[in-house]
Order: C-alpha cells, then structure tokens, then sequence
C-alpha cells in the first residue's frame, strides 16, 4: 500500500465550496437555525428549483421548519420527495410539520407515502403513531369548561419513560385534594366514576399552539406548562418561541385563564446557549403572563433570572421537579409500603442524545470504565439495564460488541407509570445519566448515584446538598470512582434510604406551599 505526500493531498474545500446542503446541516447542528434559514433562502444557486440537488433542498427544508417558515419549508421538502432517496426522509418531515399544524390526515397520507418507499423509516412510523393518535385525542377533547390545559411533552407510546412518569407526577401534584364533579347541567348521580369526567386535556409543547387552542385553553379553568427541560433551543427548533413550546409572543398575551409554570428547566448542555434573541423575548413575555413561575433547580433559576428585568426575575421561584417526591403523590405503585428494593439488583442508565456533547471524544474510555465497573459489581449485585427509550440500549449493543459483555435490558420505554415506580422500588441502586433516571427513582425512595453528562444533574444534587452522589462521565479512573460511591451506599443503603425520605419532605413541604400560593381555581391546601 502506498501513501500519498502531504503534497499530493488536495486542499481542504473553503467555506464557499462546501456544499450547500453540508453547510445548512453544520449551521442546524450548532443550533444557528436563523443562520440556516438565511441561507437556505439565499444562498440557492441561480437554476431553476428541479436543478438543485435533492439533499440540498432538503437541508433547506429542514433549515426553514427550524423557524418556522413552513410554507417555504414544504416547498423545499416536495421538492425533495422527488428524488428516491431523499423522499423517505422528506416525506417523514412533512409529516412532521402537519403535525405541528394539527393537519392530521395530511400528515397521515405523507408518513404511509413515505412507508410505502421504504417500509423500515423510523421517522416515517413515528409519525404515523402522532398523527393517528393526536387525531383521536383531538376529536375526543370537545368542552373543556371545568378542566385544565397541561401543557408539556407528551410522550409518544413507547417514547421516553421518564417524560411519561413526569407528566404523571405533575398532575398527581395538582389532584391531591380534587373531587371529580359533573359537568355543568349534569345532576350528580351521572358521576359515576373519576374517568367519567376528566380533569386535563393535553397541549402538546412541539405543536403549534393556534386559534384553536387558545379558545380550548380560555373555556377551562387553567393551563400548567411543564415539567421538564422545556428551555432548550434545539429538541423541537422553532422561530415563534426559540425555545420547546411553540407559541407566539401574541398567543402567550391573550390567555385568558390562570398560567402556572411548574418544574421547568433551562437545559442547556455545558457550552451550549440559545442564538439570536427570539427565547429572551418569549421568556418576558412568558413570565410577565404567568400567574407563577416555579423552575425544578437552583441552576435553572440562576440562568432564567440573569435574562430578566428585576422585576420579573423576583416572580421567579424554586419548584422542584414533582417526580422527586412521588412517594408523597400515591398510585397504584404504592399499593405495598415500605423498603422493597434492599436485595434488589442494581439498575444502571445511560442516554445517546447529543453524545457528542455528552462525551465528547472520550467515549471509548467511558465504556472501559462501565465495563470494569459492572464486573466489580456483579460480585455483589444483579446489574440490568433500565432504558428509559429505545436508544438508550445502545450502551447495551456497545458493551456486547467492544467488550463482550452482556447486560439483560428492562425496557421501561414498554411500562406503565406504575411499572416504572415499582420497577424503581424494587432497586437497591440506580444509576443513572438521564435526569429523570435519577429524579424519579429518588422519589421512589430508592439511592442513586448520577452520571453527570449535564449539568442538570449537578443541579439537582446541590439542591438536595449531595453532591457526592455524583460522578463525572469523563472521570479519569471512572471504574474505580463510580465504584467507591456506589460500594459507600449499598454498605449504608438503609441510612442512605431514611436519609432520602428526610430529603423528600423537605422538596414536597417547598411543594404544597407553592400549590397553596396558586391562584383558584389551581390551588391546593392540603386538609387538616
């Protein structure tokens, strides 16, 4: 084999060579969507539209959606779809983006089109599920007098465990003291059970937030936004908020009904931040409407205040995330009191999303450490592997593949609200590195130990002043140091469990005082 001289090599592509279609996808990677946008409209070569390459109008689509210029975004994606490449993933986007405008047939017809090209696109079933599904829900809905608006990311069937369990809890929150009533006009012998007569109906924060919600949300009693990382600029991009919720300066002004902001987090990834000043505008105009402003850590309160006038940043308060004192919430999963999880096996999480920005180029050196860290504690423990979502067992296909070790899967993306909290109870240890795979087993009562990839999870443990429970993802000796926090706590787990429950009461006291510092018809004061 021979090798070329440094000479023989051609030169790097400049900035202007660089493909169009590379470009876009570079500028939507580091979260530059107006960029993108900007250039997707500009930067086209001067040929008719069938002349651009069909990657390139697809970045473009993608680029444009990211703003929400959805008109000019769907230009680009059908032109795209007409290439037999490209379409499976144009068509998967267009569906997408008729389901965020709540066209539900249409986006229907585009993810079976797209199936239909190639019956194995992941993206394409996704959004037939959301389509189908939102359909019904939306059809369902009809009056919501008397009921509550939540607003928030509402999982996907077989989507991530920890946003199903959080949706749970925060509602939980909310009933502690609710009686079901009939409806207005119904003689109360027709209330024969709770389900008769719901509660909530679901906003779901990615879609477009439009006339028809706003009348939805103004004939009820209230709408609550969260919990979960909604300040974030790059899950679901969109230009109307910069943030998760997809929602206008203008909509956000005429709601009507008491807003309540509930466990919400800024949550940013380390050197991660929000472009332009789109989310600094929709934050104002979020916490000037809000009747209450409560975000899930001190973190989270330090990052939103420093973007607001004085005024506005004093409504801003501490509300821990409700799936911490789930013990506090009951539910089936409690049915059995008590310690379940003292010779239960070690449950171990880890996430993929944004792994660049999780692990950086230290990756191989992550999985060593895990490996060498299970074989330790096997001689002690069962260790299975909790995966909140699908890819979440990537870590599971890694550890097989590299270094032929093999972990059973509990797939939690598959349970209940109820079999996740009883999964929980019945660990001696959990750690994890998605946020919730560590807040939610805490407020089952359960040790934990996190693997911080992101400061959220930092966050939470200064909170509740134990930073010890925590270890770094790129701990130089992480076998060695994980497995000394983890050792420390199953030697002392009944300690470490009474010291949760102390825990646990003080962010469930911090809890029912700001439930009763709610506007009515919101707040709860707990009886006696």
């Amino acid at each position: 084999m021979t090798t070329r001289s440094t000479d023989e090599l051609p030169a790097p592509l400049t900035v202007a060579e660089t493909p169009l279609n590379v470009r876009l996808a570079r500028l939507r990677k580091e979260g530059r969507f107006g960029e993108a946008a900007e250039l997707a409209r500009t930067g086209l070569p001067d040929s008719p539209p069938a002349g651009v390459p069909a990657a390139v109008h697809l970045e473009a689509g993608l680029s444009l959606a990211a703003v929400s210029d959805y008109p000019a975004a769907c230009a680009h994606l059908h032109l795209a779809a007409a290439d037999p490449v490209q379409a499976p993933g144009a068509l998967a986007k267009l569906s997408e983006i008729a389901w965020v405008r709540h066209d539900h047939v249409r986006g229907r017809e585009y993810a079976l089109e797209g199936l239909g090209l190639d019956p194995s696109n992941r993206g394409c079933r996704i959004q037939l599920r959301r389509n189908e599904r939102a359909e019904t829900t939306a059809n369902a809905v009809g009056d919501t007098s008397g009921m509550l608006a939540h607003a928030a990311f509402h999982a996907d069937p077989h989507g991530n465990a920890g946003d199903l369990g959080l949706v749970d809890s925060v509602r939980r929150g909310f009933d502690l003291e609710y009686e079901p009533q009939p409806r207005a006009g119904l003689a109360k012998r027709a209330l024969k059970k709770p389900q008769s007569f719901p509660r909530w109906w679901d906003v779901h924060v990615h879609q477009l937030f439009d006339e028809q919600r706003l009348a939805q949300v103004n004939a009820g009693d209230g709408l609550v936004l969260g919990g979960g990382g909604l300040f974030l600029p790059d899950t679901a991009p969109n230009g109307n908020s910069g943030w998760q919720w997809n929602v206008t300066d203008e909509m956000l002004r005429r709601i009507r009904v008491p807003l309540v902001v509930w466990a919400v987090g800024y949550n940013t990834f380390q050197g991660q931040g929000f472009h332009g000043d789109r989310f600094a505008g929709s934050l104002r105009t979020l916490v000037e409407k809000a009747s209450f402003v409560g975000l899930r850590n001190s973190g989270s309160i330090e990052r939103v205040r420093e973007m607001l006038p004085a005024e506005l940043a004093a409504k801003v308060r501490w509300q821990p995330c409700p799936t911490t004192v789930t013990a506090h919430l009951g539910g089936p999963a409690w049915e059995t009191p008590g310690d379940l999880g003292e010779s239960g096996p070690v449950l171990l999480n880890c996430a993929y999303d944004r792994s660049e920005r999780r692990f950086g180029e230290g990756y191989a050196r992550f999985l060593e450490g895990i490996r060498d860290w299970v074989l330790a504690t096997r001689h002690r423990a069962e260790v299975h592997y909790a995966a909140h979502c699908v890819d979440d067992e990537n870590l599971v296909v890694d550890l097989r593949r590299e270094h032929g070790l093999t972990l059973p899967v509990i797939p939690m993306y598959n349970m209940t609200v109820a079999q996740i909290h009883t999964t929980y109870r019945r660990a001696a240890l959990v750690v994890g590195m998605r946020g919730h795979a560590g807040m939610i087993p805490f407020g089952c009562g359960t040790p934990i130990v996190s693997l911080v990839s992101h400061p959220k999870l930092t966050y939470f443990l200064a909170d509740i002043e134990r930073p010890q429970w925590g270890v770094a993802v790129d701990e130089p000796a992480l076998a060695e140091r994980l497995g000394e926090v983890s050792g420390q706590i199953l030697d002392d787990r009944a300690a470490v469990v009474a010291d949760i429950r102390q825990l646990q009461q003080r962010l469930f006291d911090v809890t029912l005082e700001n439930l009763a510092a709610l506007p009515e018809p919101l707040r709860v004061v707990p009886r006696g």
